[in-house]
């Protein structure tokens, strides 16, 4: 059974900065609740209903924080469905615990230079590059920039699924440069990020769909940084 029961809905959404979600997650992970796993099931299921109507070979971007965590573990769960799934590590730094269970699945690792050969055979991309963390400097460099730029001078781009946002595209304030993957389907954790509704946040994201991470409680504590229109399809993951 799948972990979502998904409606899709179009309503004035209350966004919030990056900050705001840290801080709404941190309760919840001092409990231990494991909001890493249950985000990247949820991205697993978008990406395997993705694949459902477009069967393919599905390459994974993994940078070194927990967005590259949940692409990960998700990659796991893909491959473990029967997908085909190939992996380049565009850190040094990754996630061990989640890059274990993607391996042992028989997710493929390959270099950038790799998957840059075959970059037409994919059918969709797995943005799991940069999420919400602090960084002055939100442009892709090295093996990233290398394959997004190959991506988009692609005639026929693969399906492209980002991971909580667009990488590259700043969750506050969505400026972004030119080397960002304009996604298909966003699968955005525990609140819609201001970054997705401001500047060019609208033209990159695509459909956005929130996942509920239990963190309403306590975003109630923090003021919405922006409340904007946004087409939202939601879904509530569940213990299997």
């Amino acid at each position: 059974m799948s972990e979502q029961a998904a409606t899709v809905v179009a309503e004035r959404t209350p966004a919030y900065t990056a900050d705001a979600v840290r801080a709404a997650e941190k309760p919840l992970l001092e409990q231990g609740v494991p909001l890493m796993r249950h985000a990247a099931a949820a991205l697993a299921d978008v990406v395997s209903d993705e694949l459902a109507a477009r069967p393919g070979p599905v390459l994974v971007l993994a940078g070194a924080g927990d967005n590259g965590g949940d692409a990960l573990y998700a990659a796991a769960e893909l491959a473990r469905a029967g997908a085909s799934v190939d992996v380049v590590l565009v850190r040094d730094r990754v996630h061990r615990a989640a890059l274990d269970a993607a391996v042992a699945a028989g997710v493929r690792v390959c270099s950038g230079t790799d998957a840059c050969a075959r970059i037409a055979d994919y059918r969709l991309v797995v943005d799991g590059i940069l999420g919400i963390g602090r960084l002055a400097d939100r442009r892709l460099r090295g093996s990233a920039r290398a394959l997004v730029e190959k991506i988009l001078a692609l005639d026929a781009r693969p399906r492209i699924v980002a991971v909580d946002l667009p990488s590259g595209l700043d969750p506050d304030d969505g400026t972004a440069d030119a080397a960002v993957l304009a996604a298909d389907v966003t699968v955005t954790f525990g609140a819609v990020k201001a970054g997705l509704v401001r500047g060019r946040g609208p033209e990159l994201a695509g459909r956005v769909h929130l996942v509920d991470l239990g963190l309403e409680s306590y975003l109630r504590l923090a003021h919405p940084a922006v409340t904007a229109p946004i087409v939202l399809a939601r879904s509530t993951v569940r213990s299997r």
